[in-house]
């Protein structure tokens, strides 16, 4: 099976075209509910320099992200060559128009198309990349329930259902015992090495130390995109405050997520807009801003994504081979 057939499924999997059909949808809806004239009005009034530094906050934190992505690796141990590496993940941000961005975990199978390492060694480390990216945003989303006063128990009780996994996991001897049950059952006992490899990994990389620095790191990643919230709320607003975006975009991401909807959409538009208006903004102001900032940071992600796979696959005439198995 080649890497463009491997794409081509996973296309036809999570239906991407669907997904922006869906897209075109809920931003439909948006422009209904905040009067369309006016968000057209606002949106042409946005001084174009805001919009530059929306994509120039994101393009950074895709950058921020790809340290993470290969501090795992070098933790792991596992040598990959820095353009494959980078290949592999800015390929992986097409996928982000997923449900729950889980379509990511493609770049497990293209990393082992293009060097060869066993999906069982790294698809850890994209559940890693997942993990603490809501814990970062999670986190930003409860500074601001807390500071604005906001009901915060479903944010908290998800926080701690992270940490308890997190726990659980770093529980060798019990997960242990735990894949001995499963490797007896007929049909997973063939993956049984597979197995104890991914459950290794990823207790390495939820260990004090690298969910630490992860952590960090997804902080000023996903705290950038924030930023750019703040951008373009005070392009609206003089009012508008960095607290404020950290916050709308830090719920709004993590209720999309939760939402397990296609890259968030609807779930995710609908937090941000409905937070705004109860912070004040206008429905007209709201809209605008959660439109430009969603185009900014999911569909030129995924653009961003296929225009590198695509950069790769026809113009470097690199296919890569597929493995048969792990």
């Amino acid at each position: 099976m080649s890497v463009l057939t491997t794409i081509n499924r996973a296309v036809r999997r999570h239906g991407l075209w669907v997904t922006a059909l869906l897209t075109v949808a809920v931003f439909f809806g948006l422009f209904i509910i905040g009067d369309s004239s006016k968000v057209v009005s606002a949106l042409l009034a946005v001084e174009r320099w805001r919009i530059a530094v929306v994509f120039v906050l994101v393009t950074l934190s895709y950058g921020i992200r790809f340290l993470k992505w290969d501090y795992y690796f070098r933790h792991l141990g596992i040598d990959i060559p820095p353009k494959t590496s980078l290949i592999v993940f800015f390929s992986g941000l097409m996928m982000i128009v997923t449900p729950g961005k889980a379509g990511e975990v493609w770049k497990a199978w293209f990393l082992r198309d293009l060097d060869g390492v066993p999906v069982s060694q790294t698809v850890s480390v994209v559940g890693g990349e997942r993990v603490t990216d809501l814990i970062a945003l999670s986190a930003f989303a409860l500074l601001g329930l807390l500071i604005y006063q906001r009901s915060s128990i479903v944010l908290i009780g998800m926080i701690l259902l992270f940490l308890v996994g997190i726990s659980v996991l770093q529980w060798q001897s019990f997960c242990l015992r735990v894949l001995g049950w499963v490797e007896k059952v007929p049909v997973v006992s063939s993956y049984a090495t597979e197995l104890e490899a991914f459950y290794e990994n990823t207790y390495t990389l939820f260990q004090l130390r690298p969910l630490s620095i992860a952590f960090i790191i997804s902080l000023i990643a996903w705290g950038l995109e924030g930023v750019a919230l703040w951008v373009v709320l005070s392009g609206f607003s003089s009012q508008a405050t960095l607290l404020t975006a950290l916050f709308v975009f830090g719920l709004g991401s993590v209720v999309g997520a939760a939402s397990l909807l296609p890259g968030g959409l609807g779930a995710t538009e609908a937090s941000m807009v409905g937070m705004l208006v109860v912070l004040g903004y206008t429905q007209t102001i709201a809209v605008s801003a959660t439109v430009i900032i969603r185009v900014g940071t999911l569909w030129y992600g995924a653009i961003l994504g296929t225009c590198v796979f695509v950069i790769y696959r026809f113009v470097t005439g690199h296919v890569g081979t597929t493995q048969s198995t792990d």
